[in-house]
């Protein structure tokens, strides 16, 4: 799954012990399926992410002119007192809302055309933005202050616990001696992969046994030249059939991530839940969870040779680099985690419902 499937499970998982009925409308697939081990009543609904090849747009239109009706049954079946949509893409593909009925959105991108978010902000109750970044992009180009509400993304923090470093790396035959410097990313061009490997190359130049590890999907079959790039090289281990990134964290001294307007950072606070150093780039929602110096690292935005030197000094310097992870986890603890995310998002419910009962 993805940050927002991911961030949907965790959601339709938790608010039922607020005493929230839930029922999710998701594709046939992983999330689906999870939903389903998991006792949450789930309907199947076409996917209705856009294409990237052959008719592209025509095919997302024709998925979104087909989903309001299957969407339609579903609401007339469940009879929610509230429709959410966990994308602006799902509130696209929502019809027409039934009188009462609170609509909500997440808002998960800052790289979504504005057209469609004022189409969706015109019409529900209220935008959730994940970060500090979506909410200022929110107030400045798309709509009334009055109609947004900022409630951070969280995370699962029974999954991710600091764990056996040499038990991951024997896990995934990584050597037990050398440093293992990561990257956990699909192989999406903005993620800053070739940031990563740039950087990797000036970190061998100083420890020439280090070793890199990329997690990670090719999701559309267009990155060919890059699964080429990072099989030629000996000392950088891609992994691309993982979901359970918690078993592969411990066996990290650093995570690296260089992507540019990260919406939020769920993998950032993966791994400093599981006390595992990071350096990313201080850019979209990175700075809400990362305070520089103190429980993470924060470079300029494409900046190979700032990225290679943060963590050298980190690898240089492991009392710094546990003080950094000891923080890190603990931030986490405090302000990102699936639970308070759920009891926000549940205030937030509240209010709305009293507001349209007046």
């Amino acid at each position: 799954m993805g940050g927002a499937q991911r961030s949907l499970y965790e959601l339709c998982t938790t608010l039922p012990s607020l005493a929230v009925e839930v029922a999710a409308a998701v594709p046939r697939g992983p999330l689906y399926d999870a939903l389903q081990s998991a006792h949450v009543k789930v309907y199947a609904v076409t996917q209705i992410r856009a294409t990237r090849r052959g008719l592209g747009l025509l095919t997302t239109l024709l998925k979104l002119t087909c989903s309001p009706w299957r969407i339609r049954r579903i609401i007339r079946d469940f009879k929610p007192d509230i429709i959410h949509a966990n994308t602006i893409a799902a509130a696209l593909a929502v019809g027409k809302i039934p009188k009462d009925t609170l609509f909500f959105a997440h808002v998960r991108d800052l790289r979504q055309p504005a057209l469609a978010v004022r189409m969706v902000a015109k019409r529900c109750t209220h935008l959730i933005a994940i970060s500090n970044a979506i909410e200022t992009y929110l107030q400045k180009t798309i709509c009334p202050t009055r109609k947004i509400r900022l409630i951070r993304n969280g995370i699962d923090v029974t999954r991710f616990i600091p764990g056996d470093k040499a038990e991951a790396r024997n896990r995934f035959s990584l050597p037990q001696g050398a440093p293992v410097i990561g990257m956990i990313a699909h192989l999406i061009p903005w993620k800053g992969h070739d940031v990563f490997l740039a950087a990797a190359e000036k970190i061998q130049a100083k420890f020439p046994a280090a070793q890199f590890v990329i997690i990670g999907r090719d999701l559309f079959g267009e990155q060919t030249d890059w699964i080429r790039k990072i099989k030629s090289q000996d000392k950088v281990h891609w992994i691309h059939g993982l979901d359970e990134t918690e078993k592969i964290l411990p066996a990290f001294d650093v995570l690296v991530h260089p992507a540019k307007d990260e919406p939020f950072g769920r993998v950032v606070c993966e791994a400093m839940a599981m006390r595992v150093p990071v350096v990313a780039v201080r850019s979209g929602g990175i700075p809400d969870i990362i305070r520089d110096g103190i429980n993470g690292i924060l470079v300029p935005e494409g900046d190979a040779s700032e990225i290679a030197e943060r963590v050298s000094a980190l690898l240089d310097n492991p009392e710094h680099a546990k003080k950094i992870a000891y923080a890190g986890r603990k931030r986490v603890l405090r302000k990102f985690t699936k639970e308070r995310l759920a009891k926000k998002l549940r205030n937030v419910y509240d209010i709305a419902r009293m507001s349209l009962e007046k």
